[in-house]
């Protein structure tokens, strides 16, 4: 196998391979993301914040493993130097049975520096390929195709840091004095795009849910065109008040009502209510204890055993 010579190192990185680094389209970071939104519907509607949160951490999780990676390949680019392939192994081949085959995937295949990628269906298979540079020999794992005679680009720095140029999604093209081309195939431009789309999409969808979360954790709030009805029995609750009016109904409630009320209404028995302001306070029932913070209520007590007390 001729080994094609390469521009002295360090060399040039072409923005086009640094941008395919940063918008990878992978079929299982999409699967990921679907998983997380689907399979856990149930619990993102009960905490719909939880689903924010952990929609960004899958995003950084993603792309902590795409940095990883692409540090590598990115070493390899501006250092690496192609090595000699000494021998190559299959270690394990899918099954119909066991392991891992293909349906109409694009697959890439490596002849020499030449790495084509044809829709392949078969067993996925796992080649050892052991290589030498100066006087240092390694193996690598090749997955996917099998492997036959691509090149292997080791880091002379590390020269146990290589790949297959099957490992890159983008063509390690070069010109006539072996520096990076850096053009992208349109399949690959089209990836990217698509993993932008995506990627804005999730962080929108992540963004609205959040907003949605805070605004359903956020009380009602009772303005004078539409006021409140609270009505239950063993509640803790808590609304809001822009100048409405609020009726708590029911039995051994215990309710926090904010901002100035124009009328409050209380009927039931045991309800502890804690108000901030109102012009009105009506209470019936039994063992009702309304306060409030300020201001000079018209207050309205149908029952001795009732307390409406202003708070210090």
């Amino acid at each position: 196998m001729s080994l094609d010579r390469l521009a002295p190192a360090p060399r040039r990185v072409p923005a086009g391979f640094l941008l395919a680094e940063l918008l990878p389209f992978r079929w299982w970071y999409l699967w990921g993301m679907f998983m997380v939104a689907v399979a856990l519907i149930a619990l993102w509607a009960a905490a719909p914040l939880a689903f924010s949160i952990t929609a960004v951490a899958l995003l950084v999780l993603i792309y902590a493993y795409q940095f990883y990676g692409a540090s590598q390949r990115l070493a390899l680019l501006k250092w690496g130097e192609p090595a000699t392939v000494t021998d190559a192994e299959t270690l394990t081949r899918g099954t119909y049975y066991s392991g891992t085959t293909w349906y109409n995937a694009y697959l890439p295949l490596a002849s020499g520096w030449t790495v084509q990628r044809p829709r392949y269906s078969g067993p996925s298979t796992k080649t050892k390929v052991s290589y030498r540079l100066d006087d240092f020999e390694g193996d690598i794992v090749v997955r996917g195709r099998e492997y036959t005679d691509g090149v292997v680009l080791a880091d002379p720095r590390k020269p146990s840091r290589a790949l297959c140029v099957t490992a890159f999604a983008y063509d390690l093209d070069r010109d006539e004095a072996g520096n990076w081309v850096g053009r992208l195939r349109p399949r690959l431009v089209v990836g990217m795009v698509v993993w932008l789309v995506v990627m804005i999409g999730w962080l929108a969808l992540a963004g609205f849910v959040a907003t949605i979360g805070n605004r359903s954790d956020a009380p009602a709030t009772a303005t004078r065109a539409n006021g409140i009805d609270a009505v239950g029995n063993h509640q803790l609750a808590s609304y809001a008040c822009d100048g409405g009016d609020v009726d708590i109904v029911g039995n051994d409630n215990a309710v926090t009502v904010t901002g100035h009320c124009r009328k409050v209404l209380v009927s039931g028995n045991d309800n502890v209510v804690d108000l901030e302001t109102a012009d009105s306070i009506r209470i019936s029932g039994t063992h009702n204890v309304a306060t409030y913070r300020t201001g000079s209520p018209d207050v309205t007590n149908f029952d001795d055993s009732n307390q409406v007390i202003q708070k210090d």
